[in-house]
């Protein structure tokens, strides 16, 4: 710890590193729980507010889950890529914007790549999908959030790209704590209806194979995102 208290970010990079060699070691898979915090504590040789803090930091890329009264689960393993978001708590506007930019070059690429590779199947996952988040638009937990980015890793998935797919998801996971914030209270709550039209629009070009359709309506729905963003500091 610096003077101040604070845990120094390399031991708690380092155990995050460690706690992700564990997952691995023991080929957990998603829903597998992992030991206590107490019990890593102990593993490690560290002491237990220290071991929530690397927790904290997988829990913010979504590697994990941490079920208060439950336990710790494993939410994905951890054999893909991985953009570190160093600060994982509230990310500045800015850093949300540039997110969004680099997934502005990169998902409506993928949803033509959709359009065209996505076997029937695949199809009708992204329909299912969608008809889940009909049902979850006025709910007021994090299901359409949670929805949300599962179609958009399923786009990306269904791409054939696994490289620009581990990168799509670890761009969602940076800034899904301020979703879960912002949301339902303000800002991107009320686009929910918007941008789940975009959606609809998405699903609709890829299940007639038409690639430019798709890419666009996909380029659009980010941009909208964008253009939310930029008038909530403005």
């Amino acid at each position: 710890m610096d003077v101040n208290g604070a845990i120094k970010p390399n031991l708690s990079s380092y155990l995050s590193h460690q706690i992700q060699i564990l997952i691995r070691e023991k080929d957990l898979k998603p829903g597998d729980r992992l030991p206590s915090a107490k019990s890593l504590a102990d593993q490690f040789s560290v002491a237990t507010p220290t071991i929530r803090e690397a927790l904290r930091r997988l829990q913010a890329t979504g590697m994990i889950d941490i079920k208060h009264g439950s336990g710790i689960y494993v939410r994905r393993q951890s054999d893909r890529l991985m953009l570190s978001n160093p600060g994982y708590g509230a990310l500045e506007h800015k850093t949300i914007l540039q997110v969004l930019d680099a997934r502005m070059l990169i998902e409506p690429h993928l949803a033509g790549l959709t359009a065209r590779k996505a076997s029937e199947i695949d199809i009708d996952a992204l329909k299912d999908l969608v008809a889940r988040a009909d049902g979850a638009l006025e709910t007021a937990d994090d299901t359409y959030i949670r929805i949300n980015f599962d179609f958009h890793a399923a786009i990306a998935r269904m791409s054939g790209n696994l490289v620009l797919t581990h990168v799509v998801e670890s761009l969602l996971e940076m800034y899904s704590t301020e979703l879960h914030l912002t949301d339902p209270g303000s800002g991107f709550a009320v686009t929910r209806e918007r941008d789940h039209h975009h959606h609809h629009q998405i699903i609709e070009a890829i299940a007639v194979r038409d690639e430019a359709a798709a890419s666009a309506a996909m380029g659009e729905h980010i941009q909208v995102a964008r253009s939310t963003v930029v008038a909530q500091v403005s």
